[in-house]
């Protein structure tokens, strides 16, 4: 039988045992502790770059906001100045009313007078402009039937009838008889700055107590084209109307 001497410590074995497991549990506190500190870290770059791309954002959203006032602003200037604009195109009578009164009074029959004329700026209907001038309308339309399916029938053809701003007048008057309304009717018809004369309404009025009269009222346009017609001087076209004194006779 051998006898084995052991010249350890009898509590060698254990405090190796003990010495193993705190460098164990201080490596493995070390690595959490790294570990705690790499995901502060982490969370704190993002924090930085979320800050940084927030006030990207706020400094992008300052600058649009300005971007959107200064539209704003340009809006509304060009508003005032496209009122201006229109306030002006008002004011300034391109055709003066003074030479359409002269008209409307030199047209006026023997023993006739006006007791009211109103002139009025108005949406009215017209016929649509043709794109193709000169061809027949009859021809015109058997093309587009022709090619438009559905019996000719295309959802793209331009209306037959627009609206346009021109000038109305109202004009209200006195005459002997229907004669004279008639005359008054037709020199209106044949002025060219006068367009669709048409007659409301006239009946018998109670001039004086013995005496009575016809009172009448016309409707009608003036033509777009009365500026150019007129030209830079109205004299010549004042002098074209014809004397109501000379159409009586």
């Amino acid at each position: 039988m051998i006898n084995v001497i052991n010249f350890l410590p009898s509590d060698y074995m254990e405090r190796r045992g003990r010495r193993r497991a705190n460098i164990i549990c201080l490596i493995l506190g070390g690595v959490a502790v790294l570990g705690l500190g790499l995901a502060c870290g982490l969370a704190l770059l993002n924090s930085l770059t979320a800050a940084a791309m927030r006030a990207v954002v706020e400094q992008q959203y300052q600058e649009a906001s300005i971007q959107i006032k200064q539209l704003k602003d340009l809006e509304e200037r060009k508003a005032g100045l496209v009122h201006k604009v229109e306030l002006s195109s008002d004011l300034l009578e391109r055709v003066p009313r003074s030479h359409l009164l002269a008209r409307l009074t030199n047209y006026l029959p023997q023993k006739a007078s006006l007791t009211g004329v109103m002139l009025k700026f108005e949406d009215v209907e017209v016929p649509a402009p043709q794109s193709q001038a000169g061809s027949p309308p009859g021809a015109r339309a058997d093309a587009k039937d022709a090619g438009a399916p559905n019996g000719g029938k295309n959802p793209k053809d331009k209306p037959d009838r627009v609206k346009v701003k021109m000038w109305t007048f109202r004009v209200d008057g006195l005459a002997p008889t229907d004669v004279e309304v008639a005359e008054y009717i037709s020199r209106l018809s044949s002025d060219p700055l006068f367009r669709e004369v048409d007659l409301q309404y006239s009946e018998q009025f109670p001039y004086r107590e013995s005496a009575t009269m016809r009172k009448f009222q016309l409707f009608f346009k003036l033509s777009p084209d009365a500026e150019k017609m007129l030209g830079p001087t109205v004299a010549p076209a004042m002098a074209a109307a014809p004397d109501p004194a000379k159409g009586k006779s």
